[in-house]
């Protein structure tokens, strides 16, 4: 029996128990996990008023034939357990150029679909009939075309290309259009071929309307050049030489978006550009009018509806790559802005559905595909209840660079900035100064927030800084320490002399770099290790107000007690083998000791004792690969850590909670805990291995 609705893990009831916890927003409910539907459409199949999904699972052995499944929606926000009518009578049944459409004319929603014939081996066009229930009848009607090979058959797509009132098939065959004309009875005539003239160019995907008003059902579609042609039709299954009228990709998804009573086209961009692209019709055939929306998403899948109730249709585009799902908002007369971008859970697929689902007259999101269907609820004004999203590069630090009290984050490698819009969105920024690693600091005491890091001045490695200038620019000073190799670098005062320095690991162990205070560095002091490039913190490990580093080595975990000239004593030892890989400082039991969170691959604590050594450690998870990030999550006054595993809640005493109560993103990488929307409460902005920086508000 399969699953119905996936949508309290143990971890996200743990977080509506009680106030004792963090709340952050749960994951987006997933419908029917098990079901693997390769591309979906919207209907209301049982003719209730609610939307419901149609796709195919594609099978394969005889044991796993295909099937028809359809979710019914159940009026709140969601689908019921699938319906699933298995295909039999026809093999190899293509799930992708499906067609969802009332082709005998009885009012019900029916599929078409290609296959061949099990005895002859003849392609086939079929079609199951639908009872208006979400089941269909079998066997399915079935009509074969015998000179076409199916695996050369391409997009297709339903209409009445003759004006007869009956479905009609249009589909792509090598260099030509043809359409088969329907009896009303599920079957059809044979094809009406017309050649397209394109020489080596293939199409990719085919939509129909009537762009000319002339009361024909003409074709739209784009080629593997990256053209989108319009193909006018004369009304007999036949189609006028192409018409190219923009660079662009599908799918194409066909709307009046500026309310002129002619046909528009939304397109994905040409290869290469994220986003979306605007044709606005002039009835003709012709598209004058166009533009690039340049949105956060790759290859999306397009739906055009009315996200925000102000009677014009907006854009939503479903990125399976990253696996978010962004939104344009219609200006009303056929221009958009760039909406907000949320992230899917890690979910993927080539669906994507926009309409009310749950009854409240607000248009929500359904998209996915294998592994179930999720919800995105929205709140009718555009935007929609989940964690905003925004595609990323590598590790993430959070900092105010442009001096608006609103967090930043800052990126590497290359370099990227993402400006705080103060909701918990971000507005992303080119950075010219490219090091990586990086350390933030005001390395030229201007009040600016800058950072440092590695660099190379052609194969010589060095020191670069990159100094604030306060508005989110940086001016690159440098090089400092040149030729030696260095892998991590983090910032502290280790002379006292009020400007700050570099330690940077290094073949033999670590150099301090004493700051000359205008952003650039002496030449290191070493300090030797039992390992060469050693994973680096800085803290006051004795309390007696000079900088100290802690290392992790093969010898275990070292501190090195500063003597504020950028030397350091011989090494304190806690003689154990760790094997990781990340240092967070930080006072969890509140005794003005600092302790360690040691992550990557495990979560050990160790409390210090004030000084340079630490109590015996304690292991707390068996997955913490990113470093900790720390704040009060739940308001109890205690720090909490957070890691990819979830949240370990603190009890002010040193001892976490366990098990961690989940975080809803898939594949954490790396995690910046900060209050991104000014609300006093502290939020989490994590990288997620699907290549995004999804922020997650504390509710």
């Amino acid at each position: 029996m399969r699953i119905r609705v996936l949508y309290l893990t143990t971890a996200a009831v743990l977080i509506l128990c009680g106030s004792a916890f963090a709340q952050f927003l749960p994951p987006l409910p997933v419908y029917d996990p098990s079901v693997n539907l390769s591309s979906f459409t919207q209907a209301d199949v049982n003719h209730d008023g609610k939307t419901d999904i149609v796709g195919i699972q594609p099978g394969g052995v005889p044991t796993n034939p295909p099937i028809i499944t359809v979710l019914l929606g159940n009026g709140q926000g969601g689908f019921g357990s699938p319906i699933d009518t298995t295909i039999t009578g026809i093999n190899n049944v293509n799930p992708g150029p499906f067609m969802s459409s009332d082709f005998n004319g009885d009012g019900h929603r029916d599929v078409g679909f290609f296959g061949t014939d099990p005895i002859t081996g003849a392609t086939v066009v079929a079609v199951m009939l639908g009872n208006g229930v979400g089941t269909f009848q079998t066997p399915p009607k079935k009509t074969p075309i015998a000179t076409f090979q199916l695996s050369s058959v391409g997009p297709v797509r339903g209409g009445d290309f003759n004006g007869d009132g009956k479905i009609d098939v249009a589909f792509v065959y090598g260099g030509t259009v043809n359409v088969m004309f329907g009896k009303g009875d599920g079957t059809f005539f044979l094809p009406v071929s017309t050649s397209l003239g394109l020489g080596n160019q293939s199409l990719t995907s085919l939509a129909a309307g009537d762009f000319n008003h002339d009361k024909k059902v003409d074709l739209v579609a784009s080629t593997s050049s990256n053209e989108i042609l319009i193909l006018l039709s004369n009304g007999d299954g036949t189609f006028q030489s192409p018409i190219t009228v923009s660079k662009g990709q599908g799918p194409i998804v066909i709307a009046d978006l500026n309310g002129d009573g002619n046909l528009d086209l939304v397109a994905e961009n040409p290869s290469g550009n994220a986003g979306a692209t605007v044709l606005l019709g002039d009835g003709t055939g012709h598209f004058p009018t166009q533009h690039s929306y340049f949105a956060n998403a790759i290859s999306p899948t397009i739906a055009v509806a009315d996200l925000n109730g102000d009677g014009h249709p907006d854009i939503a585009l479903f990125d399976n790559f990253h696996h978010v799902v962004s939104i344009l908002l219609n200006k009303g007369n056929g221009s958009f802005t760039v909406g907000k971008t949320y992230s899917t859970g890690g979910r993927g697929g080539s669906g994507l559905v926009a309409a009310d689902l749950n009854g409240d007259r607000r248009a929500d999101l359904a998209f996915g595909g294998p592994g179930g269907i999720a919800v995105l609820a929205g709140n009718g004004d555009g935007t929609f209840k989940g964690n905003f999203a925004l595609p990323a590069t590598g590790q993430i630090r959070a900092g105010e660079f442009n001096n608006d009290r609103k967090p930043d984050l800052l990126m590497s490698p290359p370099n990227r900035l993402l400006l705080g819009n103060g909701d918990g969105t971000f507005t992303p920024k080119n950075v010219t100064c490219l090091v990586s690693p990086f350390a933030l600091g005001d390395f030229n005491n201007s009040g600016k927030l800058g950072f440092a890091g590695i660099a190379s001045v052609g194969l010589v490695p060095v020191i670069e800084t990159c100094l604030g200038n306060g508005n989110g620019t940086f001016t690159e000073v440098g090089p400092s320490d040149q030729g030696i190799l260095h892998q991590t670098v983090l910032a502290g005062d280790f002379n006292n002399d009020g400007k700050l320095d570099l330690v940077a690991s290094d073949q033999g162990g670590f150099s301090i770099l004493l700051g000359n205070g205008d952003g650039t560095f002496q030449n290191g002091i070493p300090t030797a290790t039992s390992s060469g490039y050693p994973s680096l913190a800085v803290g006051d490990f004795n309390r007696d107000g000079k900088r100290d580093v802690v290392a992790l080595t093969t010898s275990g975990i070292a501190v090195f007690l500063g003597k504020s000239d950028g030397t350091f004593n011989a090494p304190i030892v806690t003689s154990v083998s760790l094997f990781s890989k990340f240092l967070t400082v930080t006072d969890l039991n509140k005794d003005g000791n600092f302790d360690l969170v040691v992550t990557g691959p495990l979560l050990w604590v160790f409390l210090g004792k004030g000084d340079g050594t630490f109590q015996k450690p304690v292991q707390y998870s068996n997955q913490a690969r990113t470093p900790a990030g720390i704040a009060d999550f739940n308001g109890d006054g205690n720090p909490d850590v957070a890691v990819d595993a979830g949240i370990l809640f603190g009890d002010g005493h040193g001892k976490l909670l366990t098990p961690p109560v989940t975080i809803n993103a898939a594949g954490i990488t790396s995690i910046a805990a900060r209050d991104f929307n000014g609300d006093g409460k502290p939020d989490l902005a994590v990288k997620t291995s699907d290549g995004v920086v999804v922020t997650m508000l504390h509710q």
